[in-house]
């Protein structure tokens, strides 16, 4: 067929000639067209090859042609707060040099004895940790040049999946409608009702909890980003996204973990039994490389061979799971941790930083609430930032290994500052509380518990909204996922 097409056939006495035939135009779109289709369908299948595969070694060409996807990094992070790690430090001081009297009229933080009061009062929350709230005090200013959050603005946007239309009414929490779309979405919304409902429910008598209503998303990319909506991390140019403590702060089940202060108290524990002498002088690292390929195989890439590497991917499906995987706990034995991000932020680095350990870390992109805190150089220094592909992974971990009385510095203010400070369940109920008054500060209008009654009417009721948290945490995990239609 080929030769019929391409060639012309002529007939002589004694043999037969062929002459080649100029193709039409019609012929090369046809054949140009084909080719690409070709292209594109190899580069496709490469491209989901290279996304889907566990195998740790890629061709070269599909490394090349591996997607970023949400994880191109078109803004990085870098926060600097010395102020705020200063006034944490300077509290310490001021209670060391203080006298026996002082000490009983003043109060200061003390990790052993307020690590879980989930009831400071405004005043203790603004001296025991100061600067976590900067990215509230981000959204708010932003807000208020903007224009106040309207009851129209969150009804513009229907609940998308992970999502939760949530109220607080004279201190109670009212949940108004859910869009939860499976189990894992389901557990993460009761999560963070959860640690919102004891917040409010610990708050002293005399504090301000006002009346909001609001929306929150527990999806770790966030649907809509350019709304009024509390997530649990967003990017520099999210600007419209209030942030939320992670719902692993109340609890996260997931093998060996549990409650964030479950897991502090056992690295406390195990670094009482295995000391920083003890500590294995390689960079550890664990997790699924399908959640972001290109920025994970980057760091198995950059570590692959090292001497100091003890980097590796988990394969839920492989039947050596249990041999691979490190809890996070045991990660604590290590004396160099790395953080890579995943689909967006990474619920795992706060259980990293829990470990009297170094955190080795690309540059960010995703912000999550007590993000400000961290320091890449200095005497405050409370981790180490590397380039996002992990180039210089290897000249930085060679300085580290050079220089351990730097190493040790970094593991103690990251141990000062995040374990015994900013990871504590009392910080996380202190900015709940701020969240709930700098959230009402912007709203335009009053919440009403019932509706078609205005504020101060008492003549009339309609129909109540929303069911009180109390009451929806009994309900059969099917009708949580998508309150109130599942009720019916």
């Amino acid at each position: 067929m080929l030769m019929k097409k391409m060639w012309v056939a002529e007939e002589r006495k004694d043999k037969t000639v062929y002459r080649r035939r100029c193709p039409t135009g019609v012929e090369i779109l046809s054949f140009f067209f084909i080719s690409t289709c070709a292209l594109l369908f190899l580069l496709v299948c490469s491209m989901l090859y290279g996304t889907r595969s566990e195998n740790p070694s890629l061709p070269p060409l599909v490394k090349e042609y591996l997607p970023a996807g949400r994880c191109l990094c078109e803004f990085s992070t870098s926060f600097s707060c010395d102020t705020c790690l200063d006034c944490a430090a300077n509290q310490a001081i001021l209670v060391g040099n203080a006298t026996q009297k002082e000490e009983l009229e003043a109060w200061t933080f003390k990790y052993s004895r307020d690590r879980n009061n989930y009831g400071l009062d405004e005043a203790q929350c603004e001296s025991a940790f100061p600067g976590q709230y900067e990215e509230i005090e981000r959204a708010a200013k932003l807000r208020t040049r903007w224009g106040k959050v309207t009851k129209e603005d969150l009804a513009s946007f229907g609940l998308t999946k992970g999502m939760v239309r949530a109220m607080i009414y004279d201190r109670e929490i009212y949940i108004i409608e859910t869009y939860l779309v499976d189990n894992v979405n389901r557990q993460k919304a009761v999560a963070s009702l959860s640690a919102l409902y004891r917040a409010v429910l610990a708050a002293p008598s005399a504090a301000d909890i006002p009346n909001i209503e609001f929306v929150f998303s527990v999806e770790d990319l966030p649907a809509q980003p350019t709304k009024p909506v509390w997530s649990l991390a967003r990017r520099v140019q999210d600007h419209n996204i209030w942030l939320i403590p992670d719902f692993g702060f109340w609890s996260w089940d997931m093998p060996a973990l549990g409650t964030i202060d479950e897991v502090a108290n056992e690295a406390i524990e195990r670094e009482a039994v295995e000391p920083w002498s003890q500590k294995i002088e390689k960079l550890v690292w664990r997790g699924k490389i399908t959640f972001a390929p290109k920025l994970r195989r980057a760091l198995l890439d950059a570590a692959k061979g090292k001497p100091w590497s003890d980097v590796g991917q988990l394969k839920w499906t492989d039947k050596d799971f249990k041999e691979q995987y490190l809890g996070p706990v045991d990660q604590c034995n290590f004396m160099f941790i790395a953080h890579a991000e995943g689909r967006s932020y990474s619920g795992s680095l706060k259980y990293r930083q829990l470990c009297r350990s170094v955190i080795v870390s690309h540059k960010l992109q995703w912000i999550q609430h007590y993000h400000y805190l961290f320091r890449s150089n200095g005497t405050n220094q409370n981790f180490v930032e590397v380039e996002r592909d992990f180039s210089d992974l290897s000249s930085a971990m060679e300085d580290l290994l050079d220089h351990p009385e730097k190493v040790k510095r970094i593991a103690d203010n990251s141990v000062q500052v995040f374990r015994e400070r900013y990871l504590t369940q009392a910080a996380e109920a202190c900015y709940w509380r701020r969240l709930i008054k700098r959230w009402r500060d912007v709203m335009a209008w009053e919440p009403v518990l019932f509706s078609g009654v205005g504020t101060g009417e008492r003549d009339k009721r309609g129909r109540k909204r929303g069911v009180r948290y109390e009451t929806f945490m009994l309900y059969e995990p099917k009708v949580q996922l998508e309150w109130p239609k599942s009720a019916s």
